[in-house]
């Protein structure tokens, strides 16, 4: 995702913490679609 994102000029700003809780929720299912999408949106930045 982050590949993605930089490929377009953004970039996530999250801490290392904050990413690994967000890869971990999203990959245990405790997150749905629009939590996501929510949760990227609120740290997507212009690189």
């Amino acid at each position: 995702m982050r590949l993605v994102l930089m490929n377009f000029g953004k970039d996530i700003q999250a801490t290392q913490d904050e990413k690994y809780d967000f890869v971990i929720s999203v990959a245990s299912g405790q997150l749905d679609f629009q939590q996501i999408v929510t949760w990227i949106k609120q740290r997507t930045t212009n690189k």
